[in-house]
């Protein structure tokens, strides 16, 4: 047998759909918010991403806390952000 694995990225994302004028956005439009983190054996990097503002048309992602060993690698994240928003459809 091999050696045992190693993880090199985990990837979680959780999607909320608010109602109108709910406390976290005050609109009269429901709000979707997802939020993205990137797991990778340097740390963490947070993203979320929202259609506050024109509901259904989602804004880019924004990050939300990226761990300082992953911070210089941000354009690189955001990327990988983008690339898994298809799957999300």
């Amino acid at each position: 047998m091999g050696e045992p694995a190693t993880i090199a990225i985990e990837i979680s994302v959780t999607q909320e759909r608010y109602p109108p004028y709910d406390a976290a956005h005050g609109t009269p439009d429901p709000m979707v918010r997802r939020l993205l983190t990137l797991t990778l054996p340097a740390g963490a990097a947070r993203f979320e991403q929202t259609d506050y503002g024109h509901p259904g048309r989602l804004n880019a992602w924004e990050p939300r806390g990226i761990d300082p060993a992953l911070q210089a690698r941000t354009n690189e994240l955001r990327a990988a952000c983008d690339a898994i928003t298809p799957l999300l459809a």
